[in-house]
């Protein structure tokens, strides 16, 4: 990922130059973070044009109000992708165009990295095909948890928040997806991957 090449040290400057009105530093920080939100944004909301004048003002928002955030660097994801999401959901409904721009959360369809990471390294089309169908069936909790936590390796306490949901109840809905991909898979390659993965936190 970008934001692990560079030291923590680093990543402190360029936000301490940002929030000193550094534009460099601002570019830097919307380069890093503006294809996953693009991304989380088009799951939630399949109204594009909405989705793109949400991180617009998101990141007007973000540089306008840069001295008054009281986040930590790392943080900052977390922070960004919580804030689309209640500015997307406050723009449908303001807009009165909920139904039909807005997925029912049941309906939140994420593409994982993990799965692209998946077929170039596992070539059996079925147990990729298995794979696929157990992600686009599971609950929309567990979508979306498993999204955060594989796509944009969030904490659980993150992810709790974006969610509004306890941290032990997002362990359960990541762990009740591994499980249900391990009943199915079995001791499979592409089991272990998801409980290496787990490990992690």
């Amino acid at each position: 990922m970008k934001n692990e090449i560079k030291d923590k040290n680093y990543w402190i400057e360029v936000w301490n130059r940002f929030r000193s009105g550094d534009q460099e530093a601002f570019a830097v920080l919307y380069n890093l973070h503006i294809d996953s939100l693009y991304h989380y944004g088009t799951n939630l909301c399949k109204d594009d044009a909405a989705v793109k004048d949400a991180l617009q003002e998101l990141f007007l928002e973000l540089f306008l109000k840069r001295d008054k955030i009281k986040i930590a660097p790392e943080n900052l994801k977390y922070y960004l992708i919580l804030a689309l999401k209640r500015n997307l959901i406050r723009k449908l409904q303001t807009e009165r165009t909920f139904i039909r721009g807005f997925k029912n959360p049941v309906d939140f369809e994420p593409e994982y990295s993990i799965e692209f990471q998946i077929i170039e390294q596992e070539k059996d089309a079925e147990i990729n095909r298995k794979v696929m169908k157990i992600l686009n069936q599971l609950p929309a909790k567990q979508k979306e948890a498993v999204y955060l936590r594989f796509n944009e390796s969030l904490e659980y306490s993150e992810i709790a928040g974006i969610l509004e949901i306890t941290v032990e109840s997002v362990r359960k809905q990541v762990h009740r997806a591994l499980k249900t991909v391990r009943e199915i898979i079995g001791n499979n390659p592409i089991a272990i991957y998801f409980a290496l993965f787990m490990k992690k936190s």
